[in-house]
């Protein structure tokens, strides 16, 4: 896909709380000694995780051969101690053939030595196949871990190129968490929006809960940025835009895909004051008044590894109708992106058998002697480290 396409592709995000309970989910799966579990390394306050690993075991038990074993998943403990605890847990497990997770990239960094079990010489080792762990060493960590998204350096370069190419910006500024993810995403963005001869006129970090914006945003402002970058959290994002309506400045916000979080950071606005009544006279009706201040964040763009509205292939139409009439709402990102996972395992445990060496090495060779899968989130081929290579990365849009 070009960078023009990339450029194309658009998503709404519906707000809506997530309200479907894990226990489901749990019930669901088989309980037979015979099973094969795929284990889940996700908070339990993020169902959408819990749902697409749910589906895919439901495909992979409808798709397994007469006489193979079931499918099932194990999910992590209720109270999490650690995600290294978790990791052991499904390493020391014999049923469990691989886990999807963990969900983000210190996590997965942490946990990578327990999946390739250093401790006792690889003996227990367990494949895990992250679905939203970005930062690019991830996959260098261990020869055990996998990832069916893109990384930040990925995405970083496709939100250059939709600055250039589509909106034809000129001078940006660049807002960027102080941490191992803004850090990176700044380090490649950077250099690519200057290539494009693009003027960045800001490169500020921020430490979130502790920055205040508004010095940011005057600074911003006084540039004369047509767009803000922003590498970050999306109430983080949320704070800065209102710096920004406070400094009367409107420019574009561009951010990483977790800004696509920003209407979390919604604030409720406060009252209007009371019309006055005059003696004699009908009060005036007051002028409907917005409950919160949401409509600053109309028109937010980011990045996304899917599209529930746009499926790239038919394997993606069947997982979004069957996810919407499950669970009453189309499949986020973290939600495909977990299917892919949860089948890769499957299909590899399938077409090699249940030891988890050859799990692990099929899964390695997709895209190379073993054919691509067609996930629901594009095309899954990996590269020598375990990153899928050439996945689909959309342009959002946030309208509350």
């Amino acid at each position: 896909m070009t960078a023009g396409q990339l450029a194309a592709i658009g998503i709404v995000l519906v707000s809506g709380a997530l309200t479907a309970s894990c226990s489901r989910a749990n019930a669901r799966t088989h309980v037979g000694s015979d099973t094969l579990y795929i284990g889940v390394a996700a908070a339990r306050s993020s169902p959408t995780y819990f749902h697409g690993v749910e589906l895919a075991i439901e495909r992979l038990n409808a798709e397994r051969p007469r006489g193979t074993r079931p499918f099932g998943m194990r999910m992590p403990p209720t109270v999490q101690t650690s995600q290294v605890a978790i990791a052991a847990r499904f390493r020391d497990d014999p049923s469990v053939i691989g886990v999807v997770g963990h969900t983000g990239s210190a996590q997965t960094l942490e946990t990578a030595p327990v999946y390739g079990d250093v401790a006792n010489g690889g003996r227990n080792a367990l494949v895990a196949v992250t679905p939203t762990a970005t930062n690019p060493v991830v996959t260098h960590a261990s020869r055990w871990v996998f990832r069916v998204c893109p990384t930040d350096d990925d995405a970083a370069r496709a939100l250059a190129h939709f600055a250039m190419d589509s909106l034809h910006l000129q001078r940006v500024a660049i807002v960027y968490r102080n941490d191992l993810f803004g850090r990176g995403f700044t380090r490649t963005i950077a250099p690519a929006l200057s290539k494009d001869h693009m003027d960045v006129t800001e490169r500020d970090p921020y430490l979130a809960g502790i920055t205040e914006y508004q010095a940011y945003a005057a600074r911003i402002a006084r540039s004369k940025a047509e767009a803000v970058i922003f590498a970050g959290g999306g109430v983080d994002a949320a704070d800065l835009v209102r710096a920004l309506h406070n400094e009367l400045a409107h420019p574009m916000i561009l951010g990483s895909d977790d800004v696509a979080s920003i209407l979390d950071g919604v604030k409720p606005l406060p009252a209007p004051p009371p019309v006055k009544r005059h003696k004699g006279r009908r009060a005036p009706l007051p002028p409907p008044q917005p409950k919160d201040d949401r409509d600053l964040f109309r028109g937010v763009r980011f990045t996304a590894f899917y599209d529930a509205a746009r499926p790239v292939n038919s394997e993606a139409s069947q997982f979004a109708s069957e996810y919407n009439r499950r669970y009453g709402q189309l499949p986020t990102p973290q939600a495909a992106l977990s299917f892919d996972a949860a089948m890769l395992i499957g299909r590899a445990a399938v077409a090699s058998g249940p030891d988890r060496q050859r799990v692990r090495d099929w899964v390695a060779s997709v895209g190379t002697s073993t054919p691509a899968m067609h996930g629901v989130t594009g095309e899954i081929r990996f590269d020598s480290h375990g990153d899928a290579i050439g996945k689909p990365i959309v342009i959002g849009s946030i309208e509350p």
